[in-house]
């Protein structure tokens, strides 16, 4: 259930780690610390998918033949780098305070509600490319990455409110965001396992991860359906609100 649960949702604004961080405490029993670096190995499943789905892409920028496939390549190693660093204290600060993010959510959502409308607007101007993206916005985008370390930041949500936000169009900005999370997913389990050990290979830990791998590739091609097909901009709107939700009936 946690597998599914977490390819499902990873693509969604709506924090997956958050999600099943809460899952594993309330109805698993979980300790919120276990909790947290299973939740990161979880994660592998969706790397996975991501990378299956994009290896043409990744075959070319791993290759770099071409002036925009170097520029990629430099573009996902200091997003890579920039992640790791902003991230790894976050993640052991949360580990260890037990501190999760679910109040931030509701910021997700208003980032993509405002994207929304600032994207509408957009498709009047043109969009960018990415190879025109700079190391600034790289370095920024790095940073933004990074905070989706702390339970209830939404990674897919932050990463792609920011790319639109630079003009990227919708359906680049989810490829985007999409290959940024293969190096992320991969360094941040490698670099749990080098901090705690390794973790151990029992069926539970590898169906949840062939679980959350079959159900990413779904869902990952879903939603990239979803923004060749529709206004983005009201895609993001939808999006948004559900993002806003658990903080509304929070209220409540």
């Amino acid at each position: 259930m946690i597998g599914l649960l977490q390819g499902l949702i990873e693509w969604l604004p709506i924090s997956s780690q958050g999600q099943l961080v809460l899952l594993m405490i309330a109805l698993l029993g979980a300790e919120p610390a276990d909790a947290v670096s299973l939740s990161v190995y979880v994660h592998v499943g969706t790397g996975l998918a991501a990378l299956i789905y994009f290896r043409r892409d990744v075959s070319g920028i791993l290759r770099s033949e071409t002036e925009p496939e170097r520029r990629l390549l430099r573009f996902l190693t200091l997003t890579t780098v920039v992640t790791g660093v902003i991230g790894l204290p976050l993640f052991l600060f949360t580990r260890t305070a037990s501190i999760y993010g679910e109040a931030l959510l509701g910021l997700t959502g208003v980032a993509l509600i405002s994207t929304g409308v600032v994207e509408r607007s957009a498709r009047q101007r043109g969009y960018r490319a990415v190879e025109t993206v700079s190391r600034g916005e790289a370095f920024l985008l790095g940073v933004v990455q990074g905070f989706s370390a702390v339970p209830g930041v939404s990674r897919s949500g932050i990463t792609t409110s920011t790319l639109l936000f630079r003009g990227l169009s919708g359906e680049e900005a989810l490829r985007i965001s999409f290959l940024m999370s293969i190096p992320a997913v991969f360094a941040a389990a490698t670099g749990l396992a080098v901090v705690e050990g390794a973790p151990p290979l029992d069926l539970r830990l590898i169906v949840a991860v062939a679980a959350s791998f079959l159900s990413a590739l779904f869902s990952m091609e879903l939603l990239l359906r979803l923004a060749r097909r529709v206004r983005f901009w009201s895609l993001c709107m939808v999006l948004g609100v559900l993002a806003l939700l658990p903080s509304i009936i929070y209220l409540l």
